[in-house]
């Protein structure tokens, strides 16, 4: 007897296949004349990291909730990891950062109201670095982003154990939102290369463009209607409708949330952990705000 999320393996990985060798043909069209050297063009090395991710987040999305958790547990590890660097936090917020960092999914696996509890508690403990140091010169500051940190990072990775858990066809919806994440990074991507021509915030991203932006919305669209058939039928149509524009709308204000934090401190990327990418904060900036609004609309409306 097969679970529903044992019916959802074979038709999503046929259409993830056949979406990354579609990737490919295109890189191999877009790298026609470098091809011996392709390996190393980026656009090469991006498919290769899409090719090794996506299995991943499908076995966390259909595997056990252990293994769910772990991902989840993993994931807020090296994005806070690149955080701290980027908004370089001293070792002791850093040590207490990645504590509690892990802590949110295993709670939230094991009671929601806990979960809920722990960012008042863990803001109260965090005061005790810049109290027990008396640093009147940096000590709110460390503390603040510290606290951004835990919001940003681990808090709303976490909503993926909520739509998964909590959400009828959660597993399904995780499945199309993830692969509409995805497409509608790429398709952002060649449309503002393309067609860009009007910034959309040029102090925070100059190469983002309401073109790209577009583009977003078309590849959101493209990866709902791929994963079509994992969404439940039992789903408000109208929440059906909104999902592309949810992770589009998303996408784009991820994106520029983190590009808002990297322009700060004047770094271009996160990190260097994924190739083609830059760091993991890079590639999960638009997961991390996709992920609780996509669950508000569920719970409202679904």
């Amino acid at each position: 007897m097969f679970s529903p999320a044992d019916e959802l393996f074979v038709p999503a990985a046929e259409r993830v296949s056949l979406a990354l060798a579609g990737g490919l043909g295109l890189v191999v069209a877009a790298e026609r004349h470098h091809l011996k050297e392709m390996t190393s063009r980026v656009l090469f090395v991006r498919w290769r990291t899409w090719a090794i991710t996506a299995p991943l987040f499908g076995t966390a999305v259909m595997g056990s909730r252990a293994l769910a958790v772990a991902f989840v547990c993993a994931i807020s590890l090296q994005g806070l990891r690149e955080y701290a660097h980027l908004v370089e936090l001293p070792v002791p917020y850093r040590r207490a950062l990645y504590v509690a960092g892990v802590m949110s999914a295993p709670i939230a696996a094991v009671s929601l109201t806990a979960w809920r509890a722990m960012p008042p508690i863990l803001l109260i403990a965090a005061t005790l670095p810049p109290l027990l140091t008396q640093d009147v010169r940096n000590g709110v500051r460390h503390l603040a982003y510290a606290a951004l940190g835990f919001a940003y990072v681990p808090w709303l990775l976490t909503y993926f154990l909520l739509v998964r858990e909590h959400v009828a066809g959660g597993k399904g919806i995780l499945l199309a939102i993830g692969t509409a994440v995805a497409i509608s990074d790429v398709t952002a991507f060649g449309a503002g290369k393309i067609f860009g021509k009007h910034p959309l915030a040029a102090r925070l991203s100059p190469a983002k463009t309401w073109e790209g932006a577009t583009g977003n919305l078309v590849g959101a669209t493209i990866g709902i209607f791929l994963m079509g058939f994992a969404i439940p039928s039992t789903l408000n149509p109208l929440v059906r409708a909104l999902l592309p524009v949810v992770v589009a709308a998303g996408a784009v204000w991820g994106d520029l949330l983190e590009s808002l934090i990297k322009r700060q401190f004047g770094a271009k990327d996160a990190g260097t952990w994924l190739p083609g990418f830059g760091g993991l904060l890079d590639r999960i900036d638009s997961l991390l705000v996709v992920l609780p609004l996509t669950y508000t609309v569920l719970v409202v409306w679904g």
